[in-house]
């Protein structure tokens, strides 16, 4: 079978999402996929012991219960859920102090207010207006098309509006520092805000509205984040939709301005008869179509996409007993928290670590965010055994004037961050760790191609890169010059994290493209009034 309505080119969350939604319509898809499994940013393994489970690219769903995939696609049929963690977060410090973000706003409050009661106020106040007043509006602008600087500023009318777009005259520092006072409180949000690859660059407070509204709102896929994307794949087959793995595209075959299909590593063709999209990065894309289908401006943008000055590098363990925190005698809630930063005590700590990434320099501060997965979901870990990790930003490469490459120093780095956890967790000892699992930026991109330079996210998030902007003004609502040829990866507009937005605003577009009905109710189109 070699004729298809459409084909999507990698079997990540995103080429699944779209494909998943058009067998819905009815159309006949297949999705090609280069590794030998599906699931991209969506992999779970157990490279360390038989049965403890490591979730090596994604695993905080953030602001997952807001997507529409879930009821849309009916993915509880498929075997997909998630735990909604009551404790979401916390920050351990070196004093022993912590920091507690509960789902309950008033015991977050009352943590806060250990360290500040002015932030503690602030707090409730963002909570209230980005968490809850415009969290429809935030969603309606996440599962849309981007609009133009422009139009997004006519549809946000009123002094709340304003307020939110006001952002966009600070880089992401200057946001925290404006509205928080605390040193501790300041590194916490800091850091959290860093979680998504974004940069610290003018313009770049935009993100903030959007990132605290989900501070509260992280999620753990049951099973592993592969499970999302199996469900997404059971749906693909139950609508009569295939997923070939092992299947290199070489070239998107064009004929008359059109996409026609693709050329496969093998020689074979595959032939599309009505749409190609590509759940890959942009440039890639482009290069496979051929770069002179495509403006100059456009070629210009995509062969000088930033991927990122920072990468993550995840220490997994295989443990008897989960980590216990010191800071558990400050507060003992930090023992059931989700999502847990430490490594860091200042905002020059931070950017410190940010600064060392630039100068690919491996980090004099060492700090990130983790988790013990099996503390919640038992199934990430055999019976009575933990599986935990830890992922510090790090450079995707190291000066090898000042340090080995990460290969030559797998177990010398692996030795310096099971020391620093050591100084949170105090019983992380020889006898308590079963094994360990250094996954390096490097093995990020092995892992997946299009994460170029262990980008994550596809691409950092900077101002050039955000909203219309990603990739390209001409990219970012999917269509592309190229009659029939559609963009759905984390590179395009919205993307980035486990959303399934651009393999939404995809679907919505081919559907619309091809003048057929949606049997899913779409998200509005944003709007906020006074």
């Amino acid at each position: 079978m070699t004729e298809f309505d459409g084909i999507v080119i990698g079997a990540g969350h995103n080429g699944l999402t779209l494909a998943a939604y058009l067998t819905r319509a009815g159309l006949r898809v297949a999705v090609v996929e280069k590794n030998a499994h599906a699931g991209g940013g969506c992999t779970t393994a157990e490279p360390i012991l038989p049965g403890y489970r490591c979730n090596l690219h994604s695993n905080f769903y953030m602001g997952f219960r807001h997507s529409p995939l879930v009821g849309d696609l009916e993915l509880h049929r498929f075997g997909f859920s998630y735990i909604d963690p009551p404790v979401q977060q916390a920050a351990a410090f070196r004093d022993g102090t912590c920091i507690v973000i509960h789902k309950d706003i008033e015991r977050t409050c009352r943590s806060l207010a250990r360290f500040s009661r002015r932030d503690a106020d602030t707090f409730r106040y963002l909570h209230d207006r980005y968490g809850v007043q415009m969290r429809p509006l935030l969603t309606s602008l996440q599962y849309n098309a981007p609009l133009a600087p422009e139009e997004l500023a006519g549809r946000l009318s009123g002094p709340q509006g304003a307020e939110m777009l006001a952002h966009s005259r600070h880089d992401l520092f200057g946001v925290i520092r404006r509205y928080f006072e605390d040193e501790r409180v300041i590194s916490l949000f800091s850091s959290y805000m860093h979680v998504v690859t974004a940069e610290n660059q003018p313009g770049a407070g935009m993100l903030f509205p959007l990132l605290f509204s989900n501070v509260t709102g992280f999620a753990l896929p049951v099973g592993g984040s592969s499970a999302f994307t199996a469900a997404l794949q059971r749906v693909v087959d139950y609508g009569g939709g295939v997923v070939a793995t092992g299947s290199e595209v070489r070239e998107i075959v064009t004929r008359g301005g059109r996409a026609t299909g693709v050329r496969l590593a093998d020689g074979s063709e595959l032939t599309a008869r009505h749409f190609v999209a590509s759940g890959i990065d942009a440039t890639t894309t482009m290069h496979l179509t051929g770069a002179d289908h495509f403006p100059v401006d456009v070629r210009r943008k995509l062969d000088s996409w930033h991927w990122g000055s920072h990468s993550l590098v995840t220490l997994h363990l295989a443990l008897r007993d989960a980590p216990t925190y010191r800071a558990a005698a400050f507060d003992p809630d930090i023992a059931r928290a989700f999502n847990i930063f430490f490594g860091m005590d200042d905002i020059a700590q931070v950017e410190q670590c940010f600064a060392d990434c630039a100068a690919n320099r491996f980090p004099r501060t060492l700090m990130g965010n983790g988790a013990c997965n099996s503390k919640l979901d038992p199934t990430y870990a055999p019976h009575g055994g933990h599986s935990a990790f830890w992922w510090p930003f790090a450079p995707y490469e190291l000066d090898p004037a000042g340090d080995p490459s990460w290969e030559a120093g797998r177990k010398h780095y692996t030795g310096r961050l099971l020391s620093i956890w050591r100084e949170y967790a105090d019983n992380l000892t020889d006898g308590n760790v079963l094994g360990s699992h250094l996954f390096t930026p490097e093995d990020v991109e092995r892992l997946n191609t299009n994460m170029v330079r262990g980008a994550v996210r596809m691409g950092a998030y900077i101002p050039g890169q955000l909203g219309i902007n990603r990739p390209h003004p001409l990219l970012s609502g999917t269509r592309t010059p190229v009659t029939g040829l559609y963009l759905c990866g984390s590179s395009t507009g919205n993307g980035g994290g486990i959303n399934g937005a651009p393999g939404y605003i995809a679907a919505n577009a081919i559907i619309d493209d091809l003048a057929l009905a949606a049997p899913w109710t779409r998200v509005p189109a944003p709007e906020w009034a006074a």
